[in-house]
């Protein structure tokens, strides 16, 4: 991962021992001689010229992958704790095997290529995990859902409204009954496409499942981190949703899609017993 050169110098900047430096020179200045102030400005420079030494760029950049590893530590985390428990099992699994693809990787580590190669690995996994997650977390926010139904409960509103349309002689009425419409109308085309895109995390899921089978199988036969390497690249790529659903996958996993519960306002009394009827989503939990 390429750091930008302007993050190596914030670093070094904020770091605790630049602003002691620089409190330590403002206060000599301000106590003693004004004079120090010549020290700050070339303790300043002097950290610049460091900050474009290889070996310094190298430690911190070696800080900045740990942070951010940590940092994706902590969400996977709170996401897998907010997942009923199936799900969290299933979770658990797929991280067991994310290490152990790493530590057959680090076994097979044995020059400046590889150690380059496993670098990249490591980020592949993390992607991967996170990846996972996200779409394990779509998969129970939308598969207690029975989308049948609800588009069955759809559909006679909409015939409802369209009866009511004909039979309606007030201009301003009609109006009204016309925007219900259309909004009745969009949530039905919503209905559907949250329906395909379940089945497709579902499908993508199994796919995946089934790719991790594979790989626990052949891990142990692999003899270079390059190998190991485009075996995780399948994996990635049988993670890849199209453009299509990728919109709506967004929206669902950033909270900003507010479908879920438009699909639950209208009808409310009757979509209730329907929806509290059917039982909770659960993971197929990988078997390894």
């Amino acid at each position: 991962m390429q750091v930008p050169q302007i993050k190596y110098l914030k670093a070094l900047y904020s770091s605790n021992a630049n602003l002691v430096f620089i409190g330590a020179m403002v206060f000599l200045s301000l106590v003693i001689n004004p004079a120090m102030l010549f020290f700050l400005v070339a303790g300043q420079l002097g950290l610049l010229m460091v900050g474009q030494l290889g070996f310094v760029q190298k430690m911190l950049q070696s800080g900045f992958e740990r942070e951010a590893k940590l940092v994706q530590q902590q969400k996977e985390n709170q996401l897998a704790m907010a997942l009923p428990s199936s799900y969290q099992s299933d979770f658990q699994s797929l991280k067991g095997l994310c290490q152990e693809i790493e530590r057959r990787a680090i076994d097979q580590q044995v020059d400046k290529t590889a150690t380059l190669t496993l670098g990249g690995l490591v980020e592949k996994l993390d992607l991967f995990r996170f990846e996972y997650i996200q779409m394990l977390r779509a998969h129970s926010l939308l598969a207690n859902r029975n989308y049948k139904q609800l588009q069955s409960m759809v559909e006679k509103e909409i015939k409802k409204a369209e009866q009511s349309l004909c039979n309606e002689e007030s201009g301003q009425v009609r109006v009204a009954i016309e925007q219900n419409l259309k909004i009745l109308q969009q949530r039905l085309s919503k209905t559907k496409q949250l329906e395909d895109l379940v089945r497709l995390i579902e499908a993508r899921l199994q796919v995946v499942r089934n790719s991790l089978q594979l790989v626990q199988d052949e891990l142990y036969s692999m003899t270079t981190v390059r190998g190991i390497s485009e075996m995780v690249d399948g994996l990635l790529v049988n993670m890849e949703l199209s453009d299509e659903f990728r919109s709506s996958y967004n929206e669902l996993l950033s909270g900003e899609n507010t479908a879920l519960s438009s699909l639950d306002m209208t009808g409310r009394g009757n979509f209730n017993t329907e929806l509290n009827s059917k039982s909770k989503p659960q993971a197929n939990k990988l078997q390894y």
